[in-house]
């Protein structure tokens, strides 16, 4: 019988790959949120209309540098997960986050704090946005695993998702720098297991853990918001 990683968490209405053939396949390779508890709740703060999070990531590139990864976000698009985006980077909750999913040709997921007293704080999940836009290639999304339970984490598609728009993903932003480095040189973490990393378990106990199970693993070494 197919498992979702092996978290505890049922398999409800999350995104899966339309493009595969069987039944257990789609199961094994949804976006699962990482059930932390929390009621939804609506951001009582307006994120600016333009602005750019940028990832500082540990990924080596053949050009021997880091990767670095910029997602510029308009709120317009999402003005409550925009909103939440903005408040839990600059409050740091990205800094060691990561890189726990690697699906090929599908997403990249990453958002879960590396830190378990951030991943406690941002648990609190916030309401749902209306799909403005289509989750297109390069697009970043929040994750949810129903209605109203976005918390922290994004995937960005590595291709034109328009199945998730049904969904009711949200694209809040579109990747402008990075997506290639991403694309070809992060380390997939769970080859052959699309689900990703536990991430209840990184959840709780966060990078160090993490990594002592999977030393290679990608993270973002310091996530920042520019404005304007």
């Amino acid at each position: 019988k197919a498992t979702v990683s092996v978290l505890n968490c049922p398999p409800t209405s999350t995104p899966h790959d339309t493009m595969l053939a069987t039944p257990a396949a789609l199961l094994a390779t949804v976006l699962v949120a990482a059930c932390l508890p929390g009621a939804a709740a609506q951001e009582d703060f307006e994120a600016p209309e333009q602005f750019q999070v940028v990832l500082e990531t540990d990924i080596l590139s053949s050009s021997g540098r880091f990767a670095l990864v910029r997602i510029n976000i308009t709120s317009a698009f999402a003005p409550v997960g925009a909103a939440r985006l903005y408040m839990m980077v600059k409050d740091g909750a990205w800094d060691r986050a990561p890189f726990y999913r690697v699906d090929p040709d599908f997403v990249i997921q990453w958002g879960i704090p590396g830190v378990p007293a951030l991943a406690e704080k941002w648990a609190e999940t916030i309401i749902d946005d209306p799909v403005e836009v289509s989750n297109q290639e390069g697009t970043v999304s929040f994750v949810h695993s129903g209605a109203d339970s976005r918390a922290t984490q994004v995937f960005v598609n590595l291709r034109d998702n328009v199945a998730l728009d049904e969904q009711n993903y949200a694209p809040l932003g579109q990747v402008v720098e990075g997506l290639e480095e991403l694309r070809t040189f992060i380390y997939n973490p769970t080859a052959g297991r699309p689900g990703g990393c536990d991430q209840l378990l990184l959840a709780q106990n966060g990078i160090d853990w993490l990594r002592s199970k999977v030393p290679r693993i990608n993270q973002i070494n310091r996530a920042y918001i520019i404005e304007g």
